[in-house]
């Protein structure tokens, strides 16, 4: 009997436990298994379960994009954080180990014709952002302020050609690093075209009552800077302190492998878009308390004029991206 079953097929096993008469099963209890295997669905799931399951999965699936999303976010903002402690701290050494100078050569974060600051006007891919907190001025140093960063090492700036592929405007200088057809990129824009950038040849002297660009006074407060008014060891202050803004390029002597102390890579800020000038900024205070003759270093901001704690409130949730 037992062989016979087995040799029927689904359908035909399926035919016979239809046809059983269930009040011929004796026993409650057995009965009551019999109906539940006859009743049985052949498997698979309803349009209704196949829809919850669905529903679950896209829920869960949200979730954890978001749950991806903030670790990605602030794995950007803690490498930010630590890329400017060790610009700080890489700029500091370098004054150290080369007899109190500075690294020289810096972005001047402007653009011209020429190798010269006389005329220049501001990159135009600088960021929204980063325009809040800096600005050109068109008689940016006075004849000592220039002495005070010539006497530790700050001569000469790097300059954006805006007579070659780049051009002037934000239009042409972000069609010229979106063309694949280059090599030209945002981060090396300041370099010569060898090199993958617009940068003129020669470097750009700094010179008294050209036009550089300036941290905001408006500003100070959030690098450690004194404004007028400010009482410092009993002295009321007569002016505010006066910051110049730098880039942190690829060609300052910062990374020049063959002078001592000199940093091996270049960090990029990748909180600004692909086609905005995205390296990092330092601040040198040209005038004010403590200066004797000698610029200082203040501070290194990111590409979007963001000091250091700003930039631990992305990482710590507390302020936006």
């Amino acid at each position: 009997m037992l062989s016979k079953l087995m040799a029927l097929t689904r359908a035909e096993l399926k035919s016979k436990l239809q046809a059983i008469d269930a009040s011929a099963v004796k026993g409650r209890n057995l009965r009551r298994k019999f109906e539940q295997i006859r009743s049985k669905k052949e498997g698979g799931f309803t349009l209704l379960e196949l829809l919850v399951v669905v529903a679950i999965l896209a829920a869960i699936a949200g979730t954890a994009t978001i749950m991806l999303q903030d670790t990605d976010r602030k794995a950007s903002a803690a490498a930010h954080v630590a890329m400017m402690d060790e610009l700080s701290k890489g700029i500091q050494t370098f004054r150290v180990l080369n007899s109190g100078q500075y690294p020289d050569r810096w972005d001047s974060l402007l653009q011209n014709t020429t190798s010269v600051l006389t005329g220049a006007s501001p990159l135009a891919i600088l960021s929204s952002d980063l325009l809040g907190s800096i600005a050109v001025n068109a008689t940016a140093l006075t004849a000592a302020e220039v002495t005070a960063l010539d006497s530790v090492g700050i001569k000469n700036l790097r300059m954006v050609d805006t007579g070659a592929t780049c051009g002037a405007t934000l239009t042409t200088q972000q069609a010229a690093i979106n063309d694949k057809t280059n090599d030209i990129t945002a981060q090396n824009i300041y370099r010569i075209p060898t090199a993958n950038g617009c940068g003129l040849a020669d470097d750009a002297p700094i010179i008294a009552g050209a036009p550089l660009m300036l941290w905001s006074a408006a500003g100070n407060k959030r690098v450690n800077a004194f404004n007028l008014n400010d009482v410092v060891d009993g002295e009321t202050l007569a002016a505010d302190d006066k910051l110049v803004a730098f880039g942190v390029g690829p060609d300052s002597s910062l990374f020049r492998p063959d002078i001592i102390g000199a940093l091996s890579n270049v960090p990029v800020y990748r909180h600004v878009q692909p086609d905005e000038y995205n390296r990092f900024v330092v601040l040198f205070k040209v005038s004010g308390v403590g200066i004797n003759g000698q610029a200082t270093f203040q501070a290194i901001v990111d590409g979007a004029g963001d000091t250091k704690d700003e930039e631990l409130g992305e990482l710590d949730n507390v302020r936006a991206t």
